[in-house]
């Protein structure tokens, strides 16, 4: 399989997002750009061997990762451990089961309850009309159970 494949078929299962950015790996968010170009360039994906090709490593789902250029550059100045550590998951997160379903079965029902509160009364007292909504909204709850 070509690298092209495997990452077409990556963005396919784990969604068109970085990796190292999707598991929040990466804590320092002071990224800046010269020019729109530059992000855009730096935003995009590429494809990362998690057993590297030149030790033998394939290019296959199995093996690889997502990693926007600039995680890329930023997870090849880590150190060995790191790195390794960082691989470890990503092969942890490609275990995970994400099932999409379109129409969830569900009892939850929304009513919609309106109050009108007389905020504009002289003796109007906050905290007493907060408590009266309370109750209602309490008793509208009960009413429906």
């Amino acid at each position: 399989m070509s690298n092209k494949t495997a990452k077409e078929r990556l963005i396919e299962l784990y969604g068109n997002e970085c990796f190292i950015d999707k598991l929040h790996l990466r804590k320092d968010k002071d990224r800046k750009y010269t020019s729109k170009k530059q992000m855009e360039r730096m935003k995009q994906l590429t494809f990362h061997h998690i057993k590297e090709k030149r030790n033998g490593g394939q290019a296959t789902v199995e093996n690889e990762a997502l990693l926007s250029e600039e995680n890329h550059i930023w997870f090849n100045k880590q150190s060995t451990e790191v790195q390794a550590k960082m691989n470890i998951i990503f092969q942890e997160y490609k275990k995970c089961n994400v099932e999409y379903v379109e129409n969830l079965p569900t009892t939850l029902q929304v009513k919609i309850i309106e109050f009108n509160i007389r905020e504009k009364e002289k003796e109007y007292n906050r905290a007493k009309e907060k408590e009266n909504l309370r109750k209602r909204i309490k008793e509208e709850l009960e009413n429906e159970i």
